[in-house]
């Protein structure tokens, strides 16, 4: 199986005010914080953690909207230059995206034709008249009615405005679509005709999806290989099935755990229980299981067939004894 994206090492970094009075030092806060991982051909890998781990950032890279601080991107085996306008050209003519919110994603001054005709303007700033058809086509590809190409988005419902912002990503022709969310705003019969039409607009047209979401239900449905992230360092990724069934790292049995307990299928846990360490381990302020190996980063340990773990615990060159956690390990 070919990979179609290859992400490597990548770090986004962004430059804020340090929030002292009358002191202008900017501070750098890492959103994104050395993940490599890579999508193969008509494959769904899913990508999962609390709100502030990076998916969305990581989301935005893969489309162009955002650079990276270091790292690199591969799409079809070209390496991404994102400092150059044909590289970027690139990046959008093969990879679309929809967004988690349909109402303030799509421009409300526009008709439905008009938004999804954005989709061609990737490299041109006009369509053609022949262009239109493909306009028309794809909304009848997403199940978008035809009188809905004369409406204005406040005029559509919450699961037809989603369908059009589908179409828009889907009226050139795309290898990955990145999907943020797309869901979560729809009630639960409209999300599961809109993952029905996902499932089924993948086979049609093979394509495949990076598919990013807290839903538990959504995961098992729709992505074959999982990543779980942890404010911006990808701690445990694997097989859906494996890694939903048997997680590894301490993060991830966390994130499941409270899930089931709430018997909800949500994996948000409250970003006020969980902060990073600045070095060493990012988990290790809260982990359970920490002890002294954790001061150091751990790489990728194997715990099972295409399932890996960044976490000491599977180490088997490291000679240690578990602790409860504390100031000292910290």
């Amino acid at each position: 199986m070919n990979n179609l994206v290859d992400v490597n090492d990548l770090v986004v970094e962004f430059q804020t005010q340090s929030g002292i009075p009358f002191v202008s030092t900017p501070k750098s806060i890492r959103a994104v914080n050395h993940v490599s991982f890579a999508i193969h051909e008509h494959e769904t890998l899913g990508l999962a953690g609390e709100t502030g781990s990076g998916k969305s950032t990581i989301a935005k890279v893969l489309v162009g909207l955002l650079k990276p601080s270091s790292g690199s991107v591969s799409l079809l085996g070209r390496k991404i230059d994102f400092g150059k306008k044909s590289d970027i050209v690139f990046l959008r003519e093969n990879v679309g995206i929809v967004f988690q919110d349909p109402v303030r994603s799509l421009n409300p001054r526009l008709t439905v034709r008009d938004i999804i005709g954005e989709g061609l303007r990737v490299s041109r700033s006009k369509i053609s008249k022949d262009e239109s058809d493909k306009i028309s086509s794809s909304a009848d590809l997403v199940g978008l009615r035809k009188s809905a190409l004369s409406s204005y988005p406040r005029e559509l419902s919450g699961g037809e405005r989603q369908r059009v912002s589908l179409a828009r990503a889907l009226v050139s022709p795309r290898k990955l679509l990145v999907l943020d969310e797309p869901t979560s705003s729809l009630d639960v019969s409209v999300q599961a005709q809109v993952l029905n039409t996902l499932k089924w607009l993948k086979s049609r047209l093979g394509l495949s999806y990076l598919f990013i979401t807290h839903d538990l239900k959504v995961i098992r449905f729709m992505s074959s290989t999982l990543g779980i992230l942890f404010f911006g360092k990808m701690v445990e990724s694997g097989t859906t099935p494996d890694l939903m069934n048997s997680p590894m790292h301490p993060y991830t049995q966390t994130l499941l755990k409270n899930a089931f307990l709430k018997g909800e299928n949500d994996l948000e846990v409250p970003t006020s229980e969980h902060q990073p360490a600045s070095t060493g381990c990012v988990y290790r302020k809260v982990c359970p299981h920490v002890f002294e190996k954790c001061t150091e980063q751990p790489g990728f340990m194997e715990v099972g067939y295409g399932h890996i773990a960044s976490c000491f615990l599977y180490d088997r060159e490291s000679k240690h004894t578990l602790t409860t956690t504390s100031d000292d390990a910290r």
